[in-house]
C-alpha cells in the first residue's frame, strides 16, 4: 500500500511537471511565432527603405555623371524653390527663354526672374559634378584630391563661361551685372570651395554668383519681398486716388444737398404764405358767401 501510495504521488507530479513544460513549450512557440512574424515585418520594411535609398542613391550618381540628367533635376529643383517663395510662372519667372545678343548669338538660361524694378535675374543651373562623383568613389587619398582639385577649377572654368555669355545684354531690360550659377548639390559647392578658398570671388570677378540652393532660396525670398513691398506701395497709391475721388464727389453732392435744402426752405416759406392768405383772407370771404346763400357750404 505505501509502495503504491508512493507510485501514484509520483506519478502525479510527473503530470504536472509534464503539463508544466507542455505550457512552456506552448508559450515558447508562441513567442518564437511572434518573433517571426515581427522579424519578417522589419525585414520587408528595411528592404524597402534600402531599395529606396539606393533607388535615391542611383539617382543622385545618375545626376552627377550624366549631365542631361543633372540639368533636368537641377531645373526642376528650382522650379520648385520659385513656387515655394511665392512666384508665380510667366509672372514672376519664365523657364528656358531663347535670346538673342546684339552679335546674333543665341542664349538660353535655365531661369529668368523678373524684379519689382523692371530688371531680371538670371539663373544658370548647369554645373559640372562627374569630377566630383569621380573623386568620392576613389579609395586612394591622393588620387581623391587630385580628382576634387580638377572638379573645383572646373567649376570656376565653368562660371568664367557663363559670364563669356552675356545674357545680361540680350535681355534688354536693366538688369544686374552677374549671373547667378546655380549649384543644386550643397556637398558639390563645398567641396569646390574648399579647394579654392577664393573661388566665389573669383568667380564675383567675371560677374558670376556661385550659389548652393540655401542663398539662392534666401535671393528668391527676398526678391518675393520686394514684390509684395511694391505691391503694398502700389494699393496704398490706389487708395488715395480712390479716396481723392471720393471726395471730390461728395463735394458736388454737397452743393446739391444744399440748393435742395435751400429750396424746401423757400418752398415752406411759400406754402406757409399761402396758407396764411388762405385762412388770412380767402377762407373768411368764402364763408360769407355761403352765409349769403350763393354757394353750398
Amino acid at each position: 500500500d505505501a509502495l503504491a501510495k508512493v507510485t501514484e504521488e509520483a506519478r502525479g507530479g510527473q503530470d504536472q511537471y509534464e503539463k508544466e513544460i507542455t505550457d512552456a513549450l506552448d508559450k515558447l512557440r508562441t513567442a518564437l511565432t511572434k518573433a517571426s512574424t515581427t522579424w519578417n515585418t522589419n525585414v520587408g520594411s528595411l528592404t524597402q527603405q534600402v531599395g529606396d535609398l539606393t533607388k535615391s542613391h542611383t539617382q543622385w550618381a545618375e545626376a552627377l555623371s550624366n549631365p542631361q540628367e543633372q540639368g533636368a533635376l537641377a531645373e526642376e529643383s528650382l522650379k520648385v524653390m520659385l513656387q515655394t517663395a511665392g512666384f508665380t510662372k510667366d509672372i514672376n519667372f519664365k523657364l528656358q527663354k531663347t535670346e538673342t545678343t546684339d552679335e546674333g548669338t543665341k542664349v538660353r538660361p535655365d531661369v529668368y526672374v523678373y524684379t519689382p524694378d523692371e530688371g531680371v535675374i538670371i539663373i544658370d543651373s548647369k554645373a559640372p559634378m562627374k569630377l566630383f562623383r569621380e573623386a568620392i568613389e576613389m579609395d586612394n587619398e591622393e588620387q581623391k584630391q587630385k580628382k576634387l582639385k580638377k572638379h573645383a577649377k572646373g567649376v570656376l572654368d565653368h562660371a568664367k563661361a557663363l559670364s563669356k555669355k552675356d545674357y545680361t545684354q540680350a535681355v534688354g531690360v536693366e538688369t544686374p551685372d552677374f549671373v547667378i550659377m546655380y549649384m543644386p548639390n550643397a556637398a558639390v559647392y563645398m567641396s569646390a570651395v574648399d579647394q579654392i578658398p577664393d573661388l566665389v570671388e573669383k568667380a564675383a570677378k567675371n560677374r558670376v554668383m556661385i550659389c548652393p540652393p540655401a542663398l539662392v532660396y534666401a535671393a528668391l525670398k527676398t526678391i518675393m519681398l520686394n514684390w509684395q513691398q511694391k505691391k503694398m506701395y502700389e494699393n496704398a497709391a490706389l487708395i488715395e486716388e480712390q479716396a481723392k475721388v471720393i471726395h471730390h464727389r461728395l463735394g458736388a453732392f454737397w452743393d446739391l444737398f444744399r440748393k435742395s435744402a435751400q429750396g424746401l426752405r423757400s418752398a415752406n416759406k411759400n406754402y406757409n404764405a399761402a396758407m396764411s392768405s388762405w385762412n388770412g383772407s380767402l377762407m373768411s370771404a368764402f364763408r360769407r358767401l355761403e352765409e349769403m346763400g350763393v354757394a353750398d357750404k
